[in-house]
């Protein structure tokens, strides 16, 4: 008799302290997946948009797309501008240089192999890969135009002022090519580039 009513004494307490475990281990869970009751209660003040009506979502009945809030980064002006101003060694300023002075006079060829030994030196310079493409478009080698400019975007890592020149060949490399559309979104690319430097 006495087991008996030890037992149903002691059933209650269980009972509470297997509903505490269970409480502690919901609370744990909602914690871990961000649930937590101080993450669902809004900032004092703060707007709350219906679900159906936040950003991204569609308006019932009138079918329009809400735009998510995106901010723009700005263009860094951090980069140089010319390989003046970046780190090309004299060696290669010299040839660059000499490079220029044959394009200007209408000897692509010898440009193209001043450039070429440039390269050779600063392999990782874009510079020198914009103005290899510049003088492919000289040669009517439109392919390989917009093959350096291509690598010579990738090597400017992200660097505005080199990647707008580089869209405008590969524009143009395009359009000898009778890509009309390809060029026109190539020349759009370095508009963009452009305007954004200019707003800046």
């Amino acid at each position: 008799m006495s087991t008996g009513k030890t037992r149903s004494k002691l059933a209650p307490g269980r009972v509470a302290a297997a509903a505490l475990v269970a409480a502690a281990l919901l609370s744990a869970c909602a914690t871990e997946h961000g649930l937590s009751e101080s993450s669902s209660v809004p900032a004092a003040g703060a707007a709350e948009l219906p679900p159906a009506m936040a950003p991204g979502g569609v308006i019932p009945g009138a079918g329009t797309l809400i735009p998510p809030n995106t901010v723009t980064p700005p263009i860094s002006k951090n980069y140089p501008k010319t390989i003046q101003d970046s780190s090309a060694g004299p060696a290669v300023l010299s040839l660059y240089r000499k490079a220029q002075d044959a394009r200007a006079a209408g000897n692509a060829e010898q440009a193209d192999e001043l450039l070429e030994r440039a390269r050779r030196i600063e392999s990782h310079n874009p510079f020198i890969w914009q103005a290899i493409a510049g003088t492919k478009l000289d040669l009517h080698q439109a392919d390989q135009a917009e093959d350096f400019a291509a690598r010579s975007n990738d090597l400017a890592r992200g660097n505005p002022y080199i990647e707008a020149g580089n869209w405008r060949i590969i524009a143009a490399a395009r359009q000898a090519r009778g890509d009309t559309g390809g060029a026109l979104q190539a020349q759009t690319q370095a508009d963009n580039i452009a305007r954004a430097l200019s707003a800046d």
